[in-house]
């Protein structure tokens, strides 16, 4: 698994996918905390549509299982890895 948290690392549209993810999640446990479950079911659909984008997958063809776990792996992949800064330097 190291090694495809380092080829999406050097990829730059599954590293949006992870900020994206992290965005949401972080949104997510703000709204969790002010108890605005209306939100929190939001931010749960967003995840789990973010996860589905990722991996280029449509919902309609994962049983529940399967779902379940691609939800379950990006979780673990946005809490493990750590995006560095890119420099860009102007000519």
């Amino acid at each position: 698994m190291a090694d495809g948290i380092s080829d999406m690392i050097d990829s730059n549209g599954p590293v949006g996918f992870l900020r994206l993810f992290r965005l949401v999640s972080a949104a997510r446990d703000s709204a969790s905390s002010l108890e605005l479950m209306d939100l929190v079911r939001l931010m749960d659909m967003a995840l789990m549509q973010t996860a589905l984008d990722w991996e280029g997958l449509d919902a309609e063809n994962l049983d529940e299982r399967a779902f379940l776990n691609l939800i379950r792996e990006k979780q673990q992949i946005a809490h493990q890895t750590h995006i560095h800064a890119v420099q860009i330097e102007m000519a």
